[in-house]
């Protein structure tokens, strides 16, 4: 019953208005990866810039360089074109604030027209009425909002933006009276366990209309790399887990809730890739190692030998994020230190 109500949950905010084509685009999929044995991931997340209104404390990206030379529109979309022949189901654009680009409606429009179900990933500042209908006519597929605390004042703190959770909940009402299928993305600190925000946040959730809500494990990664105080113990590991809802709260990744209720990891599972604002190719964004770049290298030559790299291999067995096993972080994280991020897995 509960694989019931948990595929039944999304398919309605991952393929509401699914079309013929998409079914089609499924099917391909399902023949590459099951028949045919090819490694095709199920989503891409694409990001398109590393800018943002905000300053999270705990960014999982926030050690990244944000002022690089970010992909051209004409860039990104031959990246959409190869994406789209690949064969994955999703694509993912995702920040920094992805809105922040001048071309993300041409941007979403594109990758919907090629077939592929479009998410954004969002902090909400910029999701006003205009924003959220020129998404809609982009056919964007959902959208994910951003919200750390059930209390405003706590929530722009964490992101030191002020006013920044008016905007989010506006955003996410928005997206409701304009039926576009849309999450509230949250995550796990000691602080909003103890606070009891998550439960808060699944309430407000409830409140809003919002299709449902994600729950993240804290990532060790970004401004929280070193942060070893924020690693939950199995308790509060069990109690996060208490409160998954296969109808509306899942926890860190759709593709795992539909097999289990426990967390998993899609990147190291291969059903997900990164691809940076810069043009590396990397499992996750939260793991900075890169398996090459699209502006020296063809990006086909790039996933295949990421797709046959040892690295998945070697770190199969590892339950939940990678970012947060210690012997991984010890001997790979010294080097980040020196070398900056992403490293390139070639020269570990």
């Amino acid at each position: 019953m509960n694989f019931v109500k948990r595929f039944i949950f999304g398919f309605r905010v991952f393929f509401k208005d699914i079309s013929v084509r998409d079914i089609f685009r499924v099917f391909c999929f399902m023949v590459k990866r099951f028949l045919l044995r090819t490694p095709v991931p199920v989503s891409v997340v694409f990001a398109l810039t590393y800018k943002c209104q905000c300053n999270c404390v705990h960014c999982s990206v926030g050690d990244y360089n944000k002022f690089g030379n970010t992909l051209s529109t004409k860039e990104i979309k031959e990246t959409i074109d190869f994406i789209a022949r690949w064969g994955p189901i999703k694509i993912t654009f995702f920040g920094g604030e992805p809105l922040l680009r001048k071309d993300i409606l041409d941007i979403v429009k594109y990758a919907s027209g090629k077939g592929l179900r479009v998410s954004v990933d969002t902090n909400g500042i910029c999701l006003d009425k205009a924003m959220v209908v020129s998404l809609k006519r982009a056919r964007v597929s959902n959208i994910n909002v951003s919200i750390d605390s059930v209390n405003a004042e706590i929530h722009d703190t964490l992101r030191r933006s002020p006013g920044c959770f008016g905007k989010a909940i506006e955003g996410l009402e928005l997206c409701v009276k304009h039926n576009i299928p849309c999450l509230i993305s949250t995550y796990a600190s000691k602080g909003a366990i103890k606070r009891k925000d998550l439960e808060g946040i699944v309430r407000l959730g409830k409140r809003i209309g919002v299709s449902g809500v994600k729950i993240l494990f804290p990532i060790l990664s970004g401004k929280w790399r070193k942060a070893e105080e924020e690693r939950l113990d199995p308790e509060e590991e069990d109690y996060i887990k208490s409160l998954i809802d296969p109808s509306f709260v899942y926890l860190e990744d759709a593709l795992e809730m539909l097999k289990s209720s426990g967390k998993g990891c899609s990147a190291l599972r291969r059903n997900l890739i990164y691809i940076s604002p810069y043009g590396d190719i990397q499992p996750c964004p939260a793991i900075p190692i890169s398996f090459g770049n699209i502006r020296s290298e063809n990006i086909r030559k790039i996933v295949v030998r990421m797709t046959r790299h040892d690295f998945f291999r070697k770190y199969a067995s590892c339950k939940g994020c990678l970012m947060n096993a210690k012997g991984f972080r010890v001997k790979y994280f010294l080097k980040a230190n020196e070398a900056g991020l992403p490293l390139y897995v070639d020269k570990f």
